[in-house]
């Protein structure tokens, strides 16, 4: 009897021995089981977008480059003329001036934002490159020039590029451009020179085109009205 004793009290003590040496040691928890699962995946959530700004960032730089900057800049254009048309449209349609909306006119004032783009796009280079810097005086030189010149230009070439679109006659646009162009160009004279000045003082020339579509956003709203009002 004494002799099983022995052996169980052996027992019972080494496996008590053996049972506080593990309490004592540390035991992995499942918390830091999933923490460690969601801080991969928050790793792995942030270089996704780390990624995504290296690519939005490579994309514009390529897009405002010498190289592309026409056809960003014509792109903005369009983009943004058929924008203005879209919400003149909605609201002839909502003051009931019109019955439903014109896909074929939105396609039209796009593409006057396409010719409009293109004379933009190289008035301020040249602008920049007979008159560089930007000097209270260089800037006023500047404002001055573009509601004398272009300012006209742009409206007339705006109508011609409608009248074509339409299959206008010779006489029809020009009658069309001594009747509603100068409401354009009064208009003009209103929001563009403190517009320009900003223009001219601040933006870098390769944003001109951009800052200018979105100044011209109401603006094209405008267009658009005087355009297609009917006599």
């Amino acid at each position: 009897m004494q002799s099983l004793r022995c052996p169980l009290r052996t027992f019972i003590l080494t496996a008590t021995r053996n049972g506080r040496r593990n309490l004592n040691q540390p035991q992995p928890r499942s918390g830091l089981t999933t923490g460690n699962g969601n801080g991969v995946r928050a790793g792995a959530g942030a270089g996704a977008g780390v990624g995504a700004l290296q690519k939005l960032r490579e994309w514009h730089t390529a897009a405002f480059s010498k190289k592309f900057l026409l056809f960003t800049n014509v792109g903005i254009s369009l983009s943004l003329s058929c924008v203005g048309d879209v919400l003149e449209q909605h609201l002839e349609i909502y003051c009931g001036e019109i019955e439903r909306f014109d896909k074929t006119r939105t396609t039209h004032m796009a593409t006057s934002g396409v010719t409009v783009g293109v004379i933009c796009h190289y008035w301020y280079q040249m602008l920049d490159k007979r008159m560089p810097g930007r000097s209270m005086r260089v800037v006023a030189k500047k404002i001055i020039l573009d509601q004398l010149i272009c300012s006209p230009v742009y409206i007339s070439v705006f109508f011609v590029t409608l009248g074509l679109l339409e299959n206008k006659d010779r006489h029809e646009v020009w009658e069309e451009i001594k009747d509603k162009a100068w409401k354009l160009y009064a208009a003009e004279w209103t929001v563009w020179p403190l517009a320009q000045f900003i223009n001219f003082y601040w933006i870098p020339t390769h944003y001109r085109i951009f800052y200018d579509n979105i100044i011209s956003l109401g603006y094209d709203v405008l267009t658009s009205k005087v355009k297609h009002k009917k006599p």
